[in-house]
Parts: structure tokens; sequence; C-alpha cells
């Protein structure tokens, strides 16, 4: 049944065991129930900037293999340039124990292999020319992915339901680019609303859904590449439906003398 226990501590009572227990297994229980059925990747936080020679982590937390990772302050990752795709990944190394604690670590690193492996997890990638500086304000959303210098996050992981996702900050930037437009299709007006709600994952199965029904295209699980992809399409189609309604609006109202 449903249930929720506390100690009490109050003067002249025993310090028993079984209270350190249940301070100790709450927020455990707290959040094995909260991602309990979540695939791999970031749950909350983690954003990235970029200041002088380094990529800046902002704090956030990783699900991975239904346990949970924390970063409580801003972690500063040194990159350089080679001219070839490097990724920033986080790896996670195992349990590490003694007396005291059970610790289960990570090691933040860049590295060439562009290949992500079963006990990595992506956060972005970037191919830096010699003496350029990297860079993460796009000038629009297609700029999300420019080949050179720029911090490109649309393969991170994110903690979702079931399946990894795509980052929200990727679908955010979608919407607000779209309503620089006038929506008039309901499943744009709808889709875009909810990516704009919050900071959250998006669940892939829902973006997924969006995109077959909006360009008509058969339900695949699609990777985040190609729903990157997919959402320039419709990007674009918003905007040639909001020029051709321009131009019709104009003819309508030219007068013709004969």
């Amino acid at each position: 049944m449903f249930s929720n226990k506390h100690p009490v501590f109050s003067r002249r009572r025993v310090l028993k065991l079984e209270m350190l227990d249940c301070i100790r297994d709450f927020p455990k229980d707290i959040v094995n129930i909260h991602i309990n059925g979540y695939a791999n990747g970031i749950l909350t936080g983690c954003r990235l900037s970029v200041n002088d020679d380094y990529i800046i982590i902002s704090p956030g937390i990783i699900c991975f293999d239904e346990d949970i990772y924390i970063l409580k302050e801003n972690y500063t990752v040194p990159y350089t340039h080679t001219n070839e795709t490097s990724v920033l990944k986080v790896k996670f190394i195992g349990e590490n124990s003694n007396q005291d604690f059970v610790s289960y670590i990570t090691e933040v690193l860049i590295d060439n292999d562009t290949n992500i492996h079963k006990d990595e997890i992506e956060l972005c990638r970037f191919k830096l020319k010699a003496g350029a500086k990297l860079r993460n304000n796009y000038t629009d959303f297609e700029d999300m992915t420019t080949e050179y210098n720029t911090i490109n996050i649309i393969n991170s992981q994110f903690a979702a339901y079931e399946n990894s996702t795509i980052s929200p900050y990727v679908l955010k930037y979608f919407a607000k680019e779209a309503f620089k437009y006038k929506l008039s299709n309901p499943l744009d007006i709808s889709f875009c609303m909810q990516c704009l709600q919050d900071e959250k994952a998006i669940n892939k199965e829902l973006i997924i859904i969006y995109i077959s029904s909006r360009l008509d295209q058969e339900y695949e699980d699609y990777s985040n590449e190609r729903i990157y992809k997919f959402l320039i399409e419709i990007l674009q189609d918003i905007k040639y439906n909001r020029v051709e309604k321009s131009d019709s609006n104009y003819l309508s109202r030219k007068i013709i003398l004969d």
C-alpha cells in the first residue's frame, strides 16, 4: 500500500540504525521510481557554453543504466583545433567502493572517435580550424550544424521514457523560429507549443509522430540527425507557405485597368 515514513528526531531518543536507513533510502527510492524505464541520457541541465579555450558544462543530471550522475557545479574542458570532428563525451567508468561509500564515477573527455560506445554519452561534437574559436550562438536553425567552429548538439542524448531523444534546446530553437511566421497548421502550433513549455526532453515517439504526420512519412525510429533534417524541411515549408500567402494577398489587392 502507499505510505510515507520518516524518522522522528527528538531529545532523549535513541538514534537507531533503522532511522538512518530511512533517511538514506527515501531519496533513492523517489529517484528510482521517477526514472524507471528511462533510457540513457541527460535528464536536466548540462547546457554548454564557450569561454576562451574551454567548453563549460553547466550543472546537471545524467541518467545511465537507471542510475543518476550529478554534476553540482560548472565543469570546464579545454579544447584544441584538430581540423577533424571531435566529440565531447561522458564515459562511465563503473563502481568504486570503500568502507564508507559506494561511488559510480565518470570521465569527461574530448575524443576523435565519433563512435559512441555503450559506456559513453555524447554531449556535443565540433570541427575546429586552426586559429579559430568555438561558438554556440547560432544565426538560425540550420546554423546549428555548420561544419566548422560550431558546437553541434544534434546528436547529444537526452533521457526519456523507453528511448533516448533529441535535445529540448534544439526543439525550442525550432519552435521559436517557426513562430516568427504565421502558423496556420494546428499540428505545427500544437507541437511548437509543446517544445516551448519547458526544458524537459520530449518523448521521441511524439516527435516522430509529428514528423510522419506533417510530412506524410512512414513511421520509423529516426536518429537525432534525421529528426533534425526533417525539422529543417518542415521549417522551410512553413516559410514557403508564408511567402506564398503574402504574394496572393498582394495580387488580390491589385487594381487592373483595362
